[in-house]
């Protein structure tokens, strides 16, 4: 296809490596493989050098290898968009030794996470020369020194500039006028030096994001002047200023405002207006007071985030008229009173999080949303229950709150969807129900520290049998791509390996676990748990189970965690358990277990004494007693006494014995030998005779003696 001047492969599931016949195509001039992650492109390559008629080059979020110089491009004269953007770490693009001089001058240049001239921080020289600039992206490159302000100076057409994950510093912007600039990203960097006067050096800005840096003092008053603009993200800087300061103006306009994670400090003004915001994003400041009831007239608002403040007063029950509202997070404030019923009017909530408040009362509906949580407050009440079933919740955190009663029937049913399942630290009682063997999805459930009995349904082996993976980085509404609306990537506390852990954004796909410690649940560990093969940790302890521990367990080859201690086990510990490669957690301490430790094979040569203690009949290392153990000295002292009672018992009963037959058979000869016989009473007469003679003679010398 020699003749083929335009292809658009972008967006798709390509891979493997790109053909070397691509080369023959010289008389190409658009060519787009952006989009393919596993398209692979090594470098240096003759294909793209013998392209030479190539207008436009897209190679973004490739699996671009190898070292890219510039200089290869030289003869590419009606070059004007060069975007390069591996989707892994192996790519170099050099642009000096030797120095780069393109005679094109590009329009589109995009240059982002390409270890650009190895780390060194130099900045392309070859942009010194470039005058009709109108898009650039050279973010994450490591790039150091003076922010670049003569790229600005230096192409009036400029409207949009990323340096972001660099390393800049120095005065930024240009003191000229530039009407042509709408985006400029620079987070992620050194900068501490905003002009005062950028609302007139760049009036046309739309979009600026700033975070990351480390700028400090009172909310820059310029930008309560800009016109223009939408987005600010100045998040994760060392601003100090009343929150009151960073609505003035016009950024009663603003679509887009990012704030967190500075010290803004005040309250909101009652009267404060913001008819146009989407995203309102103030997290990690000290801001106080209530939430305003004029918020509740931003009727588009989207994104409400102002967790970890420290907010009071209730929830405003006017929440109900922002009909756009997707995320609320509200999380560690101190806000108080009850979770207000008009919650469950937002049909497009799809994120709550009240958690680390003081809130309390029953909570009497949920919403049909996503992410649910509510953790550490003072609610009660009974398990919340949705309007409707076929709730699509994915993650419901009631952690250490006061709900009590049963569990639902038809939790299964109720929640289809649900993913995750933490209800610790409540007051639930009464058996867990046979519908929880229907939640498909559900991978990681912690109920313990509550007042649950009876057995565990023998179907728990179905739960979690969908390995789905789910989406726990979700982006809402519309916004720019670069604006981070979200930065709230899921996050949840799950005990594990004897610690609290926090498992953030998709990692929870592969975070699984069952914890039903602390609870009163009895009856056997039914051998069917070996079944689910997914499971990384697994906790009994604190129960009244009893029974041998099932050797089914050793299925579980991801387990790294395995908890059976304080419950009423018997038998012997299954030597199959040593086949547990990844175990680094093991007790089943506090039991009536009984026989030998699985010892120092595998993974058990890692756990200790408190690992088997309270079994005072196990045996076997770690612990001292011996399953071979020879008798000690005090020991052997005692048996000895034992044996020569024994003995002596025995000794006596054999002359006993041995009497009796002796006096019984010489009757027996006596009686029927009648020649023996009378020899015998002639003896016994004679002796007789003897002994009365020599009697009578004692008696009557000891008479005369007398």
């Amino acid at each position: 296809m020699r003749d083929l001047q335009v292809l658009y492969l972008s967006d798709n599931l390509l891979f493997g490596e790109i053909p070397s016949c691509m080369q023959n195509l010289t008389s190409l001039r658009i060519l787009g493989l952006s989009e393919n992650s596993r398209l692979i492109l090594k470098f240096p390559s003759l294909i793209f050098a013998k392209l030479t008629l190539l207008e436009k080059l897209s190679l973004v979020n490739n699996s671009l290898e190898g070292v890219l110089s510039l200089s290869s491009l030289q003869n590419h004269r009606q070059l004007t968009k060069l975007e390069l953007a591996s989707s892994g770490n192996d790519f170099h693009v050099q642009t000096e030794n030797p120095a780069t001089n393109l005679p094109a001058q590009i329009q589109v240049l995009v240059l982002r996470n390409c270890n650009l001239n190895g780390n060194s921080g130099i900045i392309p020289s070859f942009l010194l020369h470039q005058h009709k600039l109108e898009s650039v992206d050279m973010s994450n490159n490591n790039l150091s020194g003076n922010f670049p302000s003569w790229l600005i100076e230096n192409n009036v057409n400029l409207s949009h500039l990323v340096l972001g994950s660099n390393s800049f510093e120095g005065p930024l912007p240009p003191s000229k006028v530039h009407t042509s600039l709408q985006w400029w990203v620079a987070s992620s960097n050194r900068l501490s030096i905003l002009p005062v006067d950028i609302n007139t050096t760049l009036p046309n800005l739309s979009y600026i994001s700033l975070s990351g840096n480390s700028y400090m003092g009172n909310f820059p008053s310029s930008f309560s002047y800009m016109n223009s603009l939408q987005y600010l993200d100045l998040s994760y800087n060392n601003f100090l200023d009343d929150i009151a300061a960073a609505f003035v103006g016009n950024m009663s306009n603003i679509i887009g405002l990012k704030l967190s994670g500075n010290h803004f400090y005040g309250s909101f003004s009652p009267n404060i207006l913001l008819p146009a915001v989407k995203h309102l994003l103030l997290s990690d400041n000290e801001i106080a007071g209530k939430i305003p009831e004029k918020l509740c007239g931003s009727l588009i608002l989207m994104t409400f985030d102002a967790s970890n403040n420290k907010l009071t007063g209730p929830l405003p029950t006017c929440i109900s008229a922002l009909s756009e509202l997707a995320i609320l997070n509200l999380r560690g404030n101190s806000l108080a009173g009850s979770i207000p019923s008009e919650v469950c009017d937002l049909q497009k909530l799809v994120f709550l999080d009240v958690s680390k408040n003081n809130l309390s009362g029953p909570v009497h509906c949920l919403p049909d949303l996503r992410y649910l949580h509510m953790s550490r407050n003072r609610l009660n009440g009974t398990f919340p229950i949705p309007l409707y079933l076929g709730n699509n919740i994915y993650i419901m955190d009631l952690q250490e709150n006061q709900f009590s009663g049963v569990l639902p029937k038809l939790i299964g049913k109720s929640f289809p969807k649900l993913k995750v399942l933490l209800l610790k630290g409540n007051m639930f009682e009464g058996t867990v129900p046979n519908d929880i063997c229907s939640l498909k999805y559900l991978r990681l459930l912690d109920l313990s520290h509550n007042r649950l009995s009876g057995q565990l349904p023998l179907c728990l082996n179905i739960m979690g049998s969908d390995d789905s993976l789910f989406d726990f980085q979700p982006g809402f509404g519309t916004f720019p791509v670069l604006f981070n609306v979200i930065g709230l990537p899921d996050q949840e506390e799950f005990m594990t390996k004897g610690r609290q852990d926090k498992y953030r954004g998709n990692i929870l796909n592969y975070m699984t676990g069952l914890d039903f410690s602390s609870n009163q649940l009895k009856g056997s560990i039914h051998e069917s748990i070996g079944g689910m093969k997914w499971l990384r940790a697994l906790n009994f302890s604190e129960n009244k189970f009893d029974g041998s521990i099932p050797q089914s367990l050793s299925n579980l080859s991801d387990l790294e965690s395995l908890d059976l201690s304080h419950n009423n086990l018997a038998g012997q510990i299954p030597s199959e358990l040593v086949a547990l490669q990844s175990l680094a957690v093991f007790s089943v301490a506090c039991n009536n277990l009984s026989g030998p430790t699985p010892g120092t094979k595998g993974q058990f040569i890692t756990f200790d004494l408190s690992s088997y203690e309270g079994n005072p009949y196990l045996c076997g290392p770690p612990l001292k007693k011996s399953c071979f153990a020879t008798p000690s000295i005090p020991e052997l002292e005692e048996n000895g006494e034992q044996d020569d009672k024994v003995g002596h018992i025995i000794l006596f009963g054999c002359s006993a014995m041995f009497y009796m037959v002796g006096f019984w058979t010489s009757l027996g000869v006596l009686y029927f030998k009648t020649s023996w016989r009378r020899s015998w009473f002639s003896v016994v007469d004679r002796f007789g005779d003897c002994v009365l003679v020599k009697f009578f003679v004692f008696t009557k010398n000891i008479r005369s003696t007398n």
